[in-house]
């Protein structure tokens, strides 16, 4: 029996920690594969350390993780102090609400802060960017408190009571009798508590998504984007070096945990005492080098006379200086030396619809497709541009002006266009099976097989398959949609957005609709991968394009934005990195000659005339489709 208790031990420990092992070795691999290791190197670390971007956030994440374990830390001592002095019934009463946010779901936490923070500051304060720097930093301070009260709380306990009366009859005050003999007695718990709250503030990502502003963004959310397309190596080292941290913290707090219970049977000896003291004086030094980060972090955001431009827009969808690129952002903020960019991500127009409309949000400029232009357009979230701003606006090409979605050109000035086929893999797809959107419900690549997860596409392809109207709103004819994709749905491996890079570069799935100009990247990354657009069938034909939204507090730094994003150089320059097709007239000229020539990127004339635009479809409609998609991924 005890050898089987170790080996699920074993195993368990083995299943845990088995994928920090990848990703260990992963950050000393020459390659970027984790499959495949194909040699030792220190260059991913070197990298890290020279990515000022990244530094900056790992910046951004412990302060806020160090001010928020300090003041949790100190508040949650007091509150423990004042329950553990509670009469036994009202103490178990008020621990068991203390537990309540460590068992709550952390999207419920983040969702129902995040409502909060936008109520009192958009709704009562009249403040436009209520979800900021101080937001992050309560919902830290909100769900780090318990962690605290629930490792002081045993201390407390186990501590002999007669302690503090002996204190009190010698002359101190309660308060005196706290900080000379309570304080000594319940260290171990108070460290204890502290190092939890630090762990748990520094890997927090689905409260801080929810609540975090477009002013201050920390690591693990950053890291979020990465992972929606191939990660680079030196994020294995960044994660590599995460992972050492908490490791260490918490054999530190193992460590304190097993002291704390060895002396708890022995007196106090003069080692244990210089401990202690070595406790206060470390514990003094972190407060004034807190105070310190603080007032330099205050100092720095309050003396900034930059302009902030806040720009959204979708992962890894404009150049950042990586492969040999132009970096967009560092060549605006040279041209424009008074404006600073701050730069965020999201995964989908339904993401970016989503959390405008929730408010809190100061962003300057957007970048959504097509149908959702014409959606924000009708519910009045966008500004109309001051073409005066954009002199360049005459290099977008007339091709791509007076769309449906913005017939006046008001709202928005085009960015990229893009058309969404199939990729396959070569090595296992049979060329005479690759003709049009059937691809994707044949029986022989069951399993092996992905589809876009989201209900715009998915009923999009579906369309095409049948010859239905893309931008139906007739019920009968979505419902027709949805059970030809029900009957896709045995045959799917998985239903994924940028998951499919990882996927289809590894081999792991070998048929998969996506976007033209992603197809490109991961045929770059693996050789076995072809992109077509079927035959004699329609096929998506969008536009992405460059918008202000009204809660905008910079929109003429939006529109010089714009108007830079409209030189062809540019323009070009940033083609090279997205593999996308570019609106603006003679930015080919700046392209690589092979991108510039893709018949992928840019089809010939009678291919482009099967595209077919998203339009924006009613409110019910849309519900319609998402309840529709939603029974046919539950199956």
């Amino acid at each position: 029996m005890k050898k089987a208790n170790k080996l699920i031990t074993v195993l368990i420990f083995i299943f845990l920690y088995i994928p920090m092992a990848v990703l260990i070795i992963g950050s000393f691999n020459t390659g970027k594969s984790l499959s495949h290791f194909e040699g030792f190197t220190l260059q991913q670390y070197a990298e890290l350390f020279s990515d000022k971007d990244l530094l900056a956030l790992l910046g951004n994440s412990l302060l806020i993780s160090i001010l928020a374990t300090t003041i949790a830390t100190a508040f949650g001592t007091f509150a423990a102090v004042g329950i553990h002095n509670l009469k036994p019934k009202m103490r178990k009463a008020v621990m068991s609400l203390t537990n309540i946010p460590m068992t709550n779901p952390d999207i419920v936490t983040g969702i129902s802060l995040s409502l909060l923070f936008v109520f009192v500051g958009t709704g009562m304060l009249g403040n436009k960017q209520s979800l900021n720097f101080w937001t992050l930093l309560i919902a830290h301070i909100t769900f780090s408190l318990p962690y605290v009260i629930l490792n002081v709380m045993p201390k407390l306990q186990q501590m002999n009571p007669a302690l503090q009366d002996a204190a009190m009859d010698l002359g101190c005050t309660p308060l005196h009798s706290f900080f000379k003999v309570t304080i000594h007695e319940i260290m171990p718990g108070i460290v204890s508590g502290a190092i939890m709250a630090f762990t748990m503030s520094l890997d927090d990502f689905v409260i801080s998504y929810f609540v975090t502003g477009s002013d201050f963004v920390t690591l693990p959310v950053k890291i979020y984007s990465f992972t929606r397309k191939p990660i680079h190596p030196k994020v294995y080292a960044m994660f590599t070096l995460l992972f050492t941290l908490i490791f260490v913290l918490m054999v530190t707090m193992n460590l304190l945990q097993l002291r704390s219970d060895k002396r708890r049977h022995t007196r106090r000896t003069k080692a244990e005492s210089r401990t202690m003291r070595i406790f206060k004086r470390v514990g003094a030094i972190a407060c004034v080098m807190i105070l310190l980060l603080g007032t330099v972090f205050l100092f720095v955001t309050t003396r900034n006379n930059k302009i902030t431009l806040n720009i959204m827009n979708w992962g890894q969808n404009i150049a950042d200086g990586s492969d040999d690129t132009l970096d967009i952002i560092a060549a605006f903020e040279a041209k424009y030396p008074h404006i600073q960019v701050n730069y965020s991500e999201y995964a989908s127009n339904e993401e970016l619809y989503s959390k405008l409309s929730n408010g809190g949000l100061v962003v300057d400029l957007i970048i959504p497709s097509d149908y959702m232009i014409a959606r924000m357009i009708n519910e009045d979230m966008l500004l109309p541009l001051n073409f005066s701003n954009i002199p360049d606006y005459k290099n977008v090409a007339e091709t791509y002006k007076n769309q449906a979605y913005d017939p006046e050109n008001k709202y928005s000035v085009p960015y990229t266009w893009g058309t969404v086929g199939i990729i396959y893999n070569s090595k296992y797809v049979s060329e005479e099976d690759v003709t049009g959107w059937e691809l994707l419900w044949n029986e022989k690549y069951a399993k092996k097989i992905l589809m876009f997860d989201n209900s715009r596409d998915a009923f999009g392809v579906a369309a095409y398959k049948l010859g239905i109207d893309v931008n139906t709103t007739d019920k009968e004819e979505l419902q027709r949609c949805a059970d030809e994709l029900k009957k896709q749905q045995p045959l799917v491996q998985q239903y994924v957005m940028d998951q499919v890079y990882d996927k289809m570069i590894e081999g792991n799935a070998w048929i998969a609709p996506y976007y033209a100009g992603d197809a490109m990247m991961m045929m770059e990354e693996n050789p076995d991968l072809r992109f077509y657009l079927p035959e004699n069938q329609n096929f998506n034909l969008f536009i992405d394009a460059m918008c202000i939204p009204t809660c905008s507090e910079q929109p003429e730094a939006a529109e010089l934005f714009i108007n830079f994003m409209c030189d062809p150089e540019i323009s070009g320059a940033n083609m090279d990195y997205i593999c996308y097709g570019s609106p603006i007239t003679g930015a080919t000229e700046y392209m690589d000659e092979y991108l510039a020539e893709s018949e992928i990127i840019y089809p010939p004339e009678e291919v482009l005339s099967r595209g077919r635009s998203y339009s924006f479809l009613p409110g019910d409609i849309t519900r319609f489709v998402e309840k529709l998609f939603m029974k046919v991924r539950l199956g």
